[in-house]
């Protein structure tokens, strides 16, 4: 064994016994050193009693609460929970087994890479398939998959696509290579869970899209709890195929995402899940289940960092209930003093002092957010959104476009910008945006022909680029496929405020701001309600917003 070992985000010396988490030492006791030691040393192997104090205490006669002593100090240290154990479980009257997978100490270089290996600079992440007897892990598999995309939209040189792109791959049916191939992406990860009581099965795959060449292919027989040590291991294996060689410490630590309980990490799963279609029953479940987890666990940051997000959607979009403003407050302040360093919670905090108009202090905590990860689309998105809800429109234009480099295959951005740039006189590049986020918009809508969102957002693109016809067509499907969701009410009154047919929009802008669903500080500087200004229809609905 090298000098060095690795595990989850920790390193141990052995020769200097000493602990480090991340850039930070973390102190141990000499006696408390040897015995993490010795359990490294036997990885995965029962360790008895007897042999640590062959080891620790070789020429002392001692009892058990010095052994006792040491292990409780190991595991404060390692922040692990003997009932829920990650690192080192007791084995009653007979020693200790070190549960984590060791990681590679020095990871592989140039020369470890076989000739001629095609280069990774895109890649989609496809939901893995649950293999797991009662076929009930859908959370999981969509779990472990979103928090890869998370983890490798911070590699430097890599295009990851988003979850919507990539979560349509596989449902569609069709050939899974050629729509990658659509897609713009050169490389897929792929895989398979089996979950048997508290065992986990995940086998992985990494595979050059043009020419079949597998990067990588792994399977790993785990505990529930080695979860997140299988998640870094994963992307630590792509990131180096991304970079050719060696990744540095800071680069390395960007792979690592917070760790937390299994029970809570299961409720944070499921309440991302929920999260996805965007309704309110789906959301209040989402809000419940990320409470769950910080019940079990009260410094899991991105659970905190999650419930921010569901409480600020349910207030722009669902009716701006006091409750959800404060607890998108609440929540986000707490994301911050439990992950400072965690984009997310930056993100979420930007996005709750938005909700009270607390304009400059949102756009720090969007620009902290950015710095942290120059990859996290969400920071941008939203940014853009809070900057044109302020009124500062040249700098949404701007950040809508680095919201559509970020993340290549996003219709909403490019129309978002089409608008800004309008306003700012800049027709030729509004155009050319809202031709832009047609594009995209319709790739979309060839993995997922009931994207209400991408019907809905891209028909005011197609008005805008003359092709009033199918933007008729593309919203009146939005309508009847959800008729009662406010983006999609919202974009079908604006399109037809562009079409001239007032009272239509009127009639569609009742059942959504009538409500109090809507965003206020948006509509005052929304030129598509120009035409609606001063009608006392129109302002009486707009006094219903907050």
């Amino acid at each position: 064994m090298e000098d060095e070992v690795r595990f989850a985000d920790y390193r141990f010396e052995l020769t200097a016994g000493r602990l480090w988490h991340g850039p930070d030492e973390v102190r141990l006791t000499p006696k408390a050193s040897a015995v993490l030691g010795e359990l490294v040393a036997h990885a995965g192997q029962l360790v008895s009693k007897e042999m640590l104090f062959a080891s620790v205490w070789p020429d002392t006669a001692v009892g058990d609460d010095a052994l006792t002593t040491c292990i409780q100090e190991v595991r404060r240290a390692l922040n692990d929970d003997p009932k829920q154990p990650r690192f080192i479980e007791t084995r009653h009257r007979r020693g200790y087994r070190f549960l984590a997978p060791l990681l590679p100490a020095s990871p592989p270089g140039i020369a470890d890479l076989p000739a001629g290996t095609p280069v990774i600079s895109s890649i989609g992440v496809l939901p893995f398939v649950d293999m797991s007897p009662a076929r009930d892990q859908a959370h999981l598999c969509e779990g472990i998959a979103e928090e890869l995309i998370t983890v490798l939209s911070q590699v430097a040189g890599l295009r990851v696509a988003a979850r919507m792109a990539s979560f349509h791959l596989r449902p569609t049916g069709g050939d899974v290579r050629q729509i990658a191939r659509h897609l713009h992406i050169t490389t897929l990860l792929d895989g398979s869970v089996r979950k048997t009581d508290d065992r986990l099965r995940i086998t992985v795959d990494l595979v050059d899209v043009a020419s079949g060449y597998q990067h990588w292919s792994e399977r790993f027989d785990r505990t529930v709890t080695d979860v997140f040590a299988v998640q870094d291991e994963i992307a630590e294996h792509v990131a180096i195929r991304v970079k050719r060689g060696f990744l540095s410490r800071d680069e390395r630590q960007r792979l690592v995402r917070p760790q937390t309980t299994a029970a809570a990490y299961e409720c944070y799963l499921r309440g991302r899940h929920h999260m996805v279609d965007m309704t309110r029953a789906g959301l209040a479940r989402s809000g419940e289940l990320f409470q769950s987890a910080i019940d079990l666990d009260p410094h899991y940051g991105p659970a905190f960092a999650g419930l921010a997000t569901v409480h600020a959607t349910l207030y722009e979009w669902f009716g701006a209930k006091q409750e959800n403003l404060a607890g998108a407050e609440q929540a986000s302040r707490r994301a911050i003093e439990v992950a400072p360093d965690l984009a997310e919670s930056h993100m979420a905090r930007g996005c709750a002092l938005a909700l009270s108009r607390q304009y400059a202090d949102a756009a720090r905590e969007f620009e902290d957010a950015i710095a942290r990860n120059p990859q996290l689309f969400d920071s941008y998105y939203y940014f853009a959104r809070t900057a044109f809800a302020w009124g500062d429109i040249a700098r949404s234009a701007d950040l809508f476009r680095r919201a559509g480099e970020v993340r290549a295959e996003d219709y909403q951005s490019p129309i978002l910008m089409a608008q800004s740039l309008g306003m700012l006189g800049r027709a030729e590049e509004g155009h050319a945006a809202a031709r832009e986020g047609v594009r995209r918009a319709e790739r979309m809508l060839g993995l997922n022909p009931g994207d209400v969102r991408a019907l809905s957002t891209g028909s005011i693109a197609l008005f805008a680029i003359g092709q009033p016809v199918r933007a008729f067509e593309w919203s009146q499907r939005a309508l009847e496929l959800n008729p009662d969701d406010t983006s999609v009410l919202v974009n079908a009154a604006c399109l037809r405020i562009r079409a001239g047919q007032k009272e239509q929009a009127l009639a569609l802008l009742e059942r959504v701001f009538g409500e109090g669903r809507g965003k206020r500080d948006w509509i005052e500087h929304d030129p598509d309600y120009d035409s609606l200004r001063g009608d006392p229809r129109f302002e009486r609905l707009l006094a219903n917003l907050k």
